[in-house]
């Protein structure tokens, strides 16, 4: 089925128009959010952002989880160097 040229012009206009509409908003009320509302509007942009994103490949994950171990053995022996040295609580 070809693209519908004038159907994909029309899109994308309205689509610039409204970004344009979304940056003059946010340059208007720069300052004027709460802590809390600035930071649920970050979250629902976060959870959006996670529902059209792509799942991971395989090999994604493996990394991701290979991070995680890498972070959890220095963690283990960050805290076993600190009890040696009486650091911290």
């Amino acid at each position: 089925m070809p693209l519908d040229k004038e159907l994909y012009r029309w899109a994308y206009e309205q689509y610039r128009q409204w970004n344009e509409a979304e940056l003059i908003d946010r340059a208007l009320n720069a300052g004027k959010l709460s802590p809390q509302k600035a930071w649920r509007q970050y979250v629902e942009l976060w959870e959006f952002a996670m529902k059209i994103s792509p799942p991971p490949s395989e090999s994604q994950r493996q990394q991701h989880l290979a991070e995680w171990e890498t972070y959890y053995d220095q963690i283990q022996e960050f805290e076993a160097w600190r009890r040696k040295h009486g650091k911290g609580a």
